[in-house]
């Protein structure tokens, strides 16, 4: 008898630890009804299901049943205007990045150092007209990063910026409308930061091409031909600085054809002497500490 109920609490016990562990659920609502809003700089996403009914925990898993809890976030645009001064033809940018075959990820390059930004930024396709990704950054008055004010998004090759949903400019979620610098930075050019502080929303681009002084601080981007400014190509391994370490990075990629790689300094697939050549009047040039890594 003393056996059978042994065996009967050892059976309990398993079937009870397979009930709990069995199974990972990832967080899922399962509702009658529910939408998701986007209205003056807010996003709200909700689901109406049953009415609230129980809720089981074991460890760290929790189940509730019933309804939704609406998803409240702020939504803040951000409209620039940038050239690159390696992707500069003279009148707009390059694409040369889509020419057969492309290279063009259809998802953000930022992931790794020195960024390591894990935005899920991707594409379904290439807009015709986008140059490269840039990886834009809000700061406030004491140059702090902010939350939610990290964003990559393309360039496009009148210099314009368009976020991956397809809207001018760049959409930081979780950041709130106020007065911030904005950060540009691209994976092998000299990081710039708007000379003030903007207002975002805002409805007008700010523009960094009409002169070097939309940049903060002194000599931080390069004179184009038309008159416009850019930012300094060159910075290959994206420090903030143009020094030998970039020549280095250079040479370790020279000779490399149809390629998406941070030593083609013009964006046209092939890391050559033409690299160079953006990069040697450029070295050491340096960016302002509020952009360097």
């Amino acid at each position: 008898m003393k056996s059978i109920i042994i065996l009967l609490i050892w059976i309990a016990i398993n079937g009870l630890t397979h009930l709990l562990y069995a199974q990972s659920l990832s967080p899922q609502v399962v509702a009658s009804g529910g939408t998701a809003l986007t209205a003056g700089g807010y996003s709200l996403a909700y689901t109406v299901g049953e009415t609230a009914t129980a809720t089981l925990s074991s460890g760290s898993n929790i189940l509730t049943q019933g309804f939704h809890q609406p998803d409240l976030q702020t939504l803040v645009k951000m409209l620039a205007k940038v050239f690159l001064q390696g992707a500069y033809n003279g009148f707009n940018m390059n694409t040369a990045l889509q020419n057969p075959p492309s290279v063009f990820p259809l998802a953000q390059p930022y992931s790794g150092n020195p960024w390591n930004y894990n935005g899920a930024e991707n594409l379904l396709s290439v807009p015709a007209n986008a140059v490269d990704w840039l990886f834009v950054e809000l700061r406030d008055a004491s140059f702090n990063p902010v939350a939610g004010g990290k964003r990559a998004v393309l360039l496009l090759s009148d210099g314009t910026l368009r976020d991956v949903d397809g809207t001018a400019g760049a959409t930081f979620t979780g950041a709130v409308p106020g007065n911030y610098y904005i950060i540009v930075r691209h994976r092998n050019h000299l990081a710039v930061m708007s000379a003030t502080q903007i207002g975002l929303p805002n409805a007008l681009a700010y523009d960094f091409t009409t002169a070097a002084e939309q940049a903060f601080g002194p000599n931080q981007q390069k004179a184009l031909s038309g008159g416009v400014f850019g930012l300094y190509a060159g910075d290959f391994n994206t420090d903030g600085v143009i020094t030998v370490a970039d020549f280095n990075f250079f040479s370790a990629n020279a000779a490399l054809i149809n390629v998406y790689n941070d030593a083609d300094a013009n964006l046209d697939k092939q890391i050559t002497v033409a690299d160079f050549n953006l990069y040697q009047p450029n070295a050491s040039t340096i960016g302002i500490q509020q952009v360097r890594y």
